[in-house]
């Protein structure tokens, strides 16, 4: 064939030859460029309704378009001759790169990613490779991967499985003579060795199959013969200890659930793979880890109700003590790495801790809105707990690891469940759960707001009060190892102590500042202050601390200023946390933001308002449109602000210390009406006049057990609407305050679930509100005042913070990223048309959109012409790049540290 053309191709060279055909470097003399020439086998050729199938196929084979993937130019015919043009690869592959020894662990996996992502990038398209190996992939000399031959397995032989293996275009007609030690065969998955019917599981075999042999530099499956080969595929077990003795042990259990020879045990998606080894490459831990350098101590920012959702919470501690290692490791070597949660899983983001780990170290669980999901040390992914999905949170484990208990948010009850199977356990009525631990007596002691500690039967009864709550409340609780003394978190309007209580007469000790402590057997108590996990010398028998606080791992989420933070740590010495999302200080009013202040018109072009940076947290523009209230955090203390549109001036409005938040202007412009905690942490409801003059007055005041923040004016400006928030039991309202005469306070919504963010429409008829009716925080509209008379969904999968147009002719609201738009007709009827997406972009929102307690609200308003929005931009992420996490985007990676006891004694000797 050399030297002889095929079309407008001059054949210039033989690349190869095999069972699919010969391969041929080629010169196009029409684009003038060298591309390589498969020529196909003669069987093929003959086969007419081969060739037209593989025509279809190679359409699509076409349209895979990646950086990974050698492409295919075309399918062409000359002289009776059936040849595929394809992408000319520079470079050695991968047999070849084996052939000289094992590749180095780094470099493997560098490799193995590329591949992996090939895979990802056909799979998404409906193709199955069915012939990967290492003689089809290709690297460049810059170390680039090409997979070669990407599809045409399936494309030569089709859906229909054939127990004539000879057939199979993964078998050559050498290959299969006695004799011949097999190639390709080697990398077939079981189920294509025996002619079963193959999916992409099949390209997940052969993936584990290519990776292993760059590992070990071996074949994984051989044999003199087909049979031989074939026989050590379906029976054969990999040589384990052949792999790399470093081996980071995530790659290790990566390969194991690619070479499940059973495919429904295998991995589903070459996904997981792809995740895996980016988390390794990104943190590898084959090797000891280097300890957390030292840094200075971090304080927690005072409590307050600042931003929005800070304004309407009682902020909880909570952390259970939990246990968990994957496979034991070497003695003194601490070695990290990660589970990532999938996307359709998101765990709880509200007051509660979410994270446990039993304490034989096999299992961990995490707390969704739809229920708690358990993951298996065996296990790839995490499962569902069958009888949990009632809005769990703050689990914990039984100290034998046979029972999770939680807290239920939708009916306030104290549960346990069996992991093995059965319904959930009711174990005692609890109004707002500040976490628990579960002593070795079958005994738990939890923490409630409005009362203090309390223990009760794992197996249901009475609770009994061990210590009477004080400041704002007590959370967090942990039974010391003599059973009597308890440690537990006091939390207070400037900040939050560790407190020991002995059983012995005597008030209750401060430890130490901070909160979310536990005693560990190393004799070390670790507690978080702001987003530092700390430790520091504790004597269980003298109940006091010895040294200083050292701090040992810089950010520990947790959901807002003082709510619980997401970390466990077992008594073997395994470390689990979730880290702090990029810029989620900032978003949760934990720092001092440089946000930005937004025109968006309704195509979602930017404009950036003429105002410094700064840390906005609420907005609204007067009724002329003049003016704008704002909302500014400063060292953790909000006030209102009135900054003059035309004229580009600004004043303060509040001058105290106390959280003055969420402004809304009355219908005349005149006073500006705002949510302040200046006479007690519950606050309350005032205004004030908004050139400045005049004292602040009180409108409404919150009771014991609830908050009020101001909702919405109606067109008259006679009535406020109110967000309620209830405290005991945990639960949003909608009341409405009377503006005229004497101020009085009426009930409006009042459900089971959770009623906020009341909008009036412009004509006073309609109110617009956030529903989690449907278990997901929903726009609903109905009539007002009477809110009985009717009830239309207007939001589809989500929506929050509804905001009418000026003429009341549409409802705009929120969902993720996007801002939609709703037309209604209220004659004679109210009557919501479809919504319709007007753009996405990056803005501010405090809240969280997935909660069942909670309120998400996002600081935007609409100017009286109806033609443009004011939007907060987030602040700058530390990549330099807008931040697009917020109150409503938790992490979705569990960080793991085993051995972290190491770093622990290292950092902080045990005296």
């Amino acid at each position: 064939m050399i030297g002889k053309a095929l079309a407008h191709y001059e054949i210039t060279a033989q690349i190869g030859k095999g069972g699919m055909g010969e391969v041929y470097q080629a010169k196009d003399t029409k684009l003038g460029r060298d591309v390589a020439i498969k020529v196909l086998p003669e069987e093929f050729a003959q086969a007419p309704d081969r060739v037209a199938r593989f025509q279809r196929e190679a359409k699509l084979l076409a349209s895979l378009n990646h950086p990974n993937i050698a492409a295919i130019y075309g399918l062409e015919e000359s002289g009776g001759t059936n040849f595929i043009v394809l992408e000319l690869v520079e470079g050695d592959t991968l047999a070849d790169r084996i052939k000289r020894g094992p590749i180095p662990v780094e470099d493997s996996l560098k490799l193995a990613i590329q591949i992996a992502e090939a895979l990802e990038a056909a799979h998404e398209k409906g193709v199955i490779h069915r012939d990967l190996k290492p003689a089809n992939i290709k690297v460049t000399p810059e170390g680039k991967v090409k997979v070669l031959d990407f599809g045409l397995a399936k494309a030569f032989t089709g859906e229909t499985p054939t127990a004539e293996l000879s057939n199979s275009p993964t078998l050559s007609d050498i290959a299969t003579r006695q004799g011949v030690i097999l190639g390709t065969s080697a990398y077939m998955s079981p189920e294509q060795a025996t002619g079963k019917s193959v999916d992409k599981r099949a390209d997940i075999w052969s993936f584990g199959v290519v990776l292993f042999e760059m590992l070990t530099g071996k074949k994984l499956f051989g044999g003199e013969t087909v049979t031989e080969t074939i026989a050590d595929v379906i029976k054969g077990q990999p040589e384990w200890s052949s792999l790399p003795r470093d081996l980071h042990p995530r790659i290790r259990f990566l390969l194991e659930r690619c070479l499940e020879k059973t495919p429904k045990n295998r991995s589903s998606g070459i996904s997981d793979a792809r995740v895996d080894i980016q988390s390794v490459l990104a943190d590898p831990s084959g090797v000891p880890t280097q300890a957390v350098a030292a840094s200075n101590i971090k304080r927690g920012p005072r409590l307050g109700f600042s931003g929005v959702v800070a304004t309407i919470v009682l902020v909880a501690i909570i952390t259970g003590l939990a246990v968990w290692s994957l496979k034991p490791s070497p003695p003194h070597q601490t070695m990290r790495f990660d589970y990532t949660i999938p996307k359709n899983q998101q765990i709880n983001d509200n007051l509660f801790g979410n994270l446990a780990i039993s304490p034989d170290g096999r299992q961990f669980v995490y707390a969704t809105p739809g229920g708690l999901y358990l993951r298996a040390m065996g296990e790839y992914r995490a499962k569902l707990i069958a009888g949990t999905e009632t809005a769990p949170t703050c689990p914990f484990f039984s100290p034998d690891g046979q029972w999770i208990g939680y807290w239920s948010q939708a009916d306030n009850k104290l549960k346990k469940i069996a992991l093995s199977g059965g319904g959930s356990a009711f174990i005692c009525d609890v109004n707002m759960f500040l976490g628990a631990d579960w002593g070795a007596d079958d005994t738990i002691v939890f923490g409630e707001y409005g009362k203090g500690i309390l223990r009760v039967s794992a197996n249901g009864g009475t609770p009994e009060l061990l210590a009477k709550q004080t400041g704002l409340f007590l959370a967090g609780p942990q039974l010391l190892p003599d059973g009597k003394a308890i440690l537990y978190s006091q939390v207070e309007a400037d900040g939050s102590k560790v407190i020991v209580q002995s059983p012995d007469p005597g008030e209750p000790r401060v430890l130490i500042r901070g909160d979310s402590a536990r005693y560990l057997p190393t004799g070390h108590l670790a507690f978080m202050d702001g987003y530092t996990l700390f430790a520091i010398f504790f004597d269980p028998v003298r109940l006091e601390v010895k040294g200083g606080p050292v701090p040992l791992v810089e950010g520990v989420y947790r959901p807002g200023d003082q709510n619980a933070p997401q970390f466990a740590i077992s008594d073997s010495g395994t470390l689990v946390y979730m880290p702090l999302i990029p810029n989620a200080a900032a978003t949760s009013g934990g720092s001092t933001a440089q946000r930005t202040l937004v025109w968006v018109d309704r195509t979602g072009k930017e404009e950036p308002l003429d105002t410094a940076p700064d840390n906005y947290n609420s907005l609204r523009i007067s009724p002329d449109g003049a003016k704008v209230a704002l909302s500014i955090e400063t060292g953790g203390n909000s006030d209102i602000y009135i900054r003059d549109l035309v004229g580009d001036t600004e004043t303060r409005l509040t001058f105290d210390d106390a959280d003055d938040s969420l402004p809304l202007w009355t219908r005349d412009g005149r006073r500006i009406v705002f949510y302040s905690d200046r006479d007690g942490i519950l606050g309350g409801i005032y205004w004030k006049a908004a050139d400045g003059t005049g004292e602040v007055e009180q409108l409404l005041r919150g009771v014991s057990d609830r908050v009020f923040l101001p909702g919405s004016l109606s067109g008259n400006g006679s009535i406020l609407t109110l967000n309620e928030f209830n405290l005991t039991p945990l639960n949003m309202d909608i009341g409405m305050l009377s503006m005229e005469g004497r101020p009085g306070r009426k009930a409006l919504l009042h459900e089971t679930h959770n009623e906020m963010e009341p909008q009036i429409s412009p004509d006073g008829k309609w109110m617009a509100y956030e529903s989690t009716k449907t278990g997901k925080i929903e726009i609903y509209v109905c009539p007002f005042p009477d809110v009985n008379a009717g009830r239309w969904q207007v939001s589809k999968d989500v929506g929050y913070s509804p905001l009418w147009s000026p003429d009341g002719r549409e409802l705009f609201y929120r969902s993720g990223g996007a801002v939609l738009s709703v037309g209604v007709e209220t004659d004679p009827v109210f009557k919501p048309n479809n919504p319709k997406t007007l753009f996405k972009g990056t803005f501010y929102t405090a809240g969280s959109a997935q909660q069942t307690v909670g309120v998400a609200r996002a600081p935007w308003d609409i100017t009286p012409d109806g033609k443009r929005f004011l939007m907060i931009k987030p602040g700058m992420a530390a990549d330099g790049k807008p931040g697009e996490e917020s109150a409503m985007e938790s992490p979705r990676t569990i960080n793991i540290v085993l051995n972290w006891f190491e770093e622990l004694k290292e950092r902080v000797p045990v005296e």
